[in-house]
């Protein structure tokens, strides 16, 4: 029984690669021309997404470590790596369980690894919603929603942090839908420990967006960088989109023209910037195969 669930998990995880095809097929993601690139930026933004995407890798591990499951730098890569297009399948629950499975298959507990994962994603999440919140001001939206990022930070942050509102969050929602809600409670001593390393992966590709809108735009303003967790953070939100598709290129296109860009330069970098990240995930896939195969 556990080798046959352990076999549905990896299978579900490469069909989620063929979920990546289809999407950028089915959008259009793959017709793009004419297109004049500064080769430097381009360069250095994919250079500085790539680093990023290992330091999320480290991240899970720092995650693991702080709830008592040590984990190698290997391992890290390996069993983030290889689950990383799971975000692709409809529904968010593979995000969660893919790499916590992996690690499992370590003999230990599935559940509490889970736990561990759904933890770090949230942190992830409010981290990037905060993050936003520095831009909106600046930006020609409309003042609601500004409004409603600071809203949606703060119920979030109350719910992680505080056990009052937590506890109360989980009977509302039990007496709202009659399911229970499994969503666990942060002590703020492991999310000090978990934000300095989320914070770290959110540096870097912040800036890569940065030099990746500048290698099409030479006159954009550093605020772009705080574009692209916008974008992850509300896409993350839709929770039934894969890897929030159409959401992310939304919340690009909205920010960049109330910036001054013209609405067709905004829907091109919308379209790069999904590529752009892409291959950041097949970097980090790429070398979770080259570390399985040492193995």
């Amino acid at each position: 029984m556990v080798n046959r669930l352990k076999f549905i998990f990896r299978l579900l995880l490469y069909l989620s690669i063929l979920f990546v095809v289809y999407y950028l097929y089915k959008f259009d993601f793959l017709s793009l021309s004419g297109l004049h690139i500064d080769i430097p930026f381009a360069v250095l933004s994919v250079l500085l997404l790539w680093v990023g995407f290992y330091l999320s890798t480290q991240s899970w591990k720092v995650s693991l470590n702080t709830h008592g499951f040590k984990i190698s730098r290997k391992e890290a890569i390996y069993s983030h790596g290889i689950s990383v297009f799971a975000k692709y399948m409809p529904g968010k629950i593979w995000v969660i369980l893919g790499r916590a499975s992996i690690i499992s298959e370590k003999g230990l507990p599935l559940m509490q690894l889970a736990a561990v994962s759904l933890r770090e994603q949230l942190l992830y999440l409010l981290l990037g919603l905060l993050i936003s919140l520095i831009a909106l001001p600046f930006l020609s939206v409309s003042s609601w929603f500004f409004i409603l990022v600071l809203i949606g930070s703060l119920a979030l942050g109350l719910f992680l942090f505080s056990h009052r509102v937590h506890n109360w969050g989980l009977v509302l929602f039990l007496k709202l839908f009659k399911k229970e809600l499994d969503i666990p409670f942060i002590p703020m001593k492991d999310a000090l420990t978990m934000t300095g390393a989320i914070m770290n992966y959110w540096i870097f590709w912040s800036l890569g967006f940065y030099f990746l809108v500048k290698a099409l735009a030479p006159d954009a303003s550093f605020l772009v960088a705080l574009a692209f967790p916008m974008s992850v953070s509300c896409g993350l939100l839709a929770i039934f989109l894969p890897g929030g598709i159409g959401v992310r290129e939304g919340i690009i296109v909205m920010f960049l023209t109330s910036m001054g860009h013209s609405p067709a330069l905004a829907i091109t970098i919308s379209i790069i910037q999904r590529l752009w990240f892409i291959s950041g995930e097949v970097f980090i896939f790429g070398s979770a195969l080259l570390f399985k195969n040492r193995k």
